[in-house]
């Protein structure tokens, strides 16, 4: 294998993959990366064979072939190489030599023949979505979904696919038992009834993916019996699926609330900010007093001191005290885009459902606390 090929477009393939490889070296092929140079360019591979990443780049392939070795030592040489074009060479023994301007590198490489193969997943049925939207949809979930979870279902995100009027609802729930969050887009086209856990890793890396170019178009996701698919121009992202039965997550959204406070996304995100600076380590706890038109943020912590913080908000009713976890406050509302949003309440020991205003689609739940 010889190939030429720019620092940029190389860079940018070795950067995608990163989060990929397998850190904790269960194997130590799965630290690797695949490279296979052919008469289109080169396509470099990389999985934990949990998820598995193929992109494709523009090279001049002299001579093609194929070779594994390590992502992170390549991502780290080519990063600090100055600008200008890559020489790429695999020598006997599969030995990666690396070569630009003066600087010149070897790699111990091992044949392809000893990398997993990505899962074989059929591009049939797939869905196509504006980047954009999916990856506002992964920002808007992705946190409140569980870290390690015991209940492994808990440890993904939940995503439906449902016919509708006017296209097909897309759906996506995250959820680690302390709060919630549930998004509904729409999307022209046609699709089966069917829903999905995909692992909390892959929408990440996805995100990523998507964060590179947000009017990316031609955007294409499926499913299959065990895998999710995900495709752009060149690129593709294969996610093994979690097996098992997703909560009643709907049972915990609160149907009817009796008290709906109106407030201003930045301020009330701010208050919660400096308030929380001097709440307790373990629990995070912040105070919610509600009167007319009066929202109050208190925190005590007998180690270190208190805070008090009061906002003007839109309220009227009955007053209210009630506590959260300042952490998962700050979660919801930093995922929000819109100026103002709405908490709306029953009393100390129900659940808080807070929306954007003018996005009942959009709706997040955070389970109280005693203070």
């Amino acid at each position: 294998m010889k190939l030429r090929i720019k620092k940029e477009e190389i860079l940018k393939g070795l950067q995608r993959i990163q989060g990929v490889v397998d850190k904790k070296n269960t194997m130590p092929i799965l630290s690797n990366m695949l490279m296979v140079a052919d008469g289109k360019g080169i396509e470099i591979i990389a999985t934990d064979l949990e998820i598995g990443l193929r992109g494709r780049y523009a090279a001049e392939v002299e001579s093609p072939g194929a070779v594994t070795v390590s992502a992170k030592k390549m991502y780290e040489i080519v990063r600090e190489l100055p600008e200008e074009d890559i020489q790429i060479k695999v020598e006997d023994g599969n030995w990666v030599k690396i070569v630009s301007g003066h600087s010149q590198f070897k790699l111990v490489g091992l044949p392809r023949e000893e990398y997993p193969a990505l899962p074989d997943v059929a591009e049939e049925g797939m869905i196509a979505i504006a980047g954009e939207m999916l990856r506002d949809m992964i920002k808007k979930t992705l946190y409140a979904a569980g870290e390690n979870d015991a209940r492994y279902v808990l440890n993904g995100l939940y995503v439906s696919l449902a016919p509708a009027k006017g296209g097909l609802t897309i759906r996506m729930v995250g959820t680690d038992g302390h709060r919630l969050s549930l998004i509904d887009r729409t999307v022209d086209t046609k699709h089966k009834e069917e829903s999905v856990i995909v692992p909390k890793k892959a929408m990440l890396e996805l995100r990523r993916l998507l964060e590179e170019d947000a009017q990316q178009e031609g955007f294409q996701f499926g499913f299959s019996k065990n895998h999710a698919l995900f495709v752009r121009d060149g690129l593709m992202m294969v996610s093994k699926l979690i097996d098992g039965n997703y909560p009643n997550y709907q049972q915990v959204i609160p149907a009817k609330n009796t008290k709906r406070v109106t407030v201003p996304k930045d301020l009330l995100s701010h208050a919660v900010k400096r308030v929380s600076i001097l709440a307790k380590d373990k629990t995070n706890a912040v105070k919610l007093q509600l009167e007319n038109n009066r929202l109050a943020l208190s925190t005590n912590n007998p180690e270190v001191g208190e805070a008090s913080e009061e906002l003007s908000v839109e309220y009227s009713g009955d007053g209210l005290t009630i506590g959260f976890n300042s952490r998962y406050l700050m979660d919801v509302l930093s995922a929000m885009d819109r100026e103002t949003v709405i908490l709306e309440l029953n009393d100390a020991l129900s659940p808080c459902l807070i929306s954007e205003d003018g996005d009942p689609s959009y709706r997040c739940v955070v389970m109280p606390m005693r203070v």
